[in-house]
């Protein structure tokens, strides 16, 4: 009966079927492997040439020391790469050993941050960096390889990869308003609020669009207000009357789609399905100019409206970045919308 795969194990598989890709594997007969260097070891009979993938070590990565058990771990892993290549015509096997072994650097060295991966809905990429060992640190690991002889290897650092648990942690609401109150009394400690509470305030912003990473900016314009959290009784006319209009701020006419996210205390943040495609129409969002504003109406989800809760919308925008051709997604600040009430 085979084990179940841990995120862990895919993480090294994904790295593995990496190396197969770069190196067109199959076609230059090299068959890559996960294990220690005595398992990989050839026979004198092989056919094929062999790189191993000895991930020797796992570290913390030193950062989220506020995680709890229900939110993925993440951690560095430490790599040594070896080639055990065969004897072929008019070329050894030590010479093959190098030609592996180079085009594994060749391959890290071109590629230095791997392409995204997914594991468990997790969306990570791997940074590998050129990890040197001195020769007491090669002296202990092939001290424990039994009879095999050294090879030349390369060892590398690829981080962060994710420890994904089996149930995940509930993300926990956003505050909406902030306020204080004043109790005379120890005992009073667990009524009802009473005090005021007050929105965060919208501040005039203008996007700097020379910049090829900019952000959109937005806000909900209400009457000739400007909001970026509102609270709603569930069932109330005035949730029934409200009509979002978002002002997006950016580069004129650049595209952006505004997308809505819904918590529940069962689910925490998921992402709601209908999008709305629209465009920046000013670099500088106003709230003084909020009466002028061009906006574009967007509809609540209906979960919200019906089982209350929160959602927070954002405005997304693609870019193409230069130095590697990736297409990455830039996203604004949040408009928060509680309707409390709900289950």
């Amino acid at each position: 009966m085979a084990l179940p795969r841990s995120s862990l194990s895919r993480v090294c598989r994904a790295i593995a079927e990496f190396v197969s890709a770069g190196l067109d594997a199959s076609a230059n007969s090299i068959q890559i492997m996960i294990g220690s260097p005595a398992s990989a070891a050839p026979a004198t009979a092989e056919a094929t040439h062999r790189i191993n993938l000895f991930f020797y070590q796992v570290m913390p990565a030193g950062f989220f020391t506020g995680d709890t058990t229900g939110d993925a771990w993440w951690v560095r892993l430490h790599c040594l790469v070896t080639g055990f290549g065969i004897d072929e015509e008019q070329v050894s096997a030590g010479e093959n050993d190098l030609r592996l072994l180079g085009e594994v650097v060749r391959l890290f060295s071109e590629t230095p941050v791997l392409p995204a991966l997914t594991v468990d809905d997790e969306v990570f990429r791997l940074q590998v960096v050129f990890l040197p060992l001195g020769a007491d640190e090669l002296n202990h690991i092939w001290s424990t390889q039994g009879s095999v002889s050294y090879r030349p290897s390369v060892a590398y650092e690829m981080s962060l990869a994710p420890v994904v648990p089996k149930e995940r942690s509930t993300e926990s609401p956003l505050v909406g308003r902030i306020g204080s109150e004043v109790r005379a009394e120890l005992g009073a400690r667990t009524a009802p609020f009473s005090g005021i509470v007050a929105a965060p305030p919208v501040v005039r912003t203008t996007v700097n669009t020379m910049q090829p990473d900019w952000s959109p900016v937005i806000c909900l314009v209400v009457g000739e207000a400007c909001a970026t959290s509102l609270l709603f009784s569930r069932g109330s006319q005035e949730l029934a009357d409200f009509v979002p209009l978002v002002w997006v701020a950016g580069e004129p006419g650049a595209a952006v789609t505004l997308a809505w996210q819904r918590w529940t205390s069962s689910a925490g943040w998921q992402d709601v399905a209908e999008t709305t495609d629209t465009a920046a129409t000013t670099e500088t969002l106003d709230p003084e100019a909020a009466g002028d504003a061009e906006t574009v109406q967007v509809e609540l989800p209906a979960e919200l409206v019906s089982g209350g809760g929160q959602a927070v919308l954002y405005a997304e925008r693609s870019r193409v970045r230069g130095s590697d051709g990736v297409t990455v997604k830039v996203r604004s600040n949040p408009l928060l919308v509680t309707v409390h009430g709900g289950t």
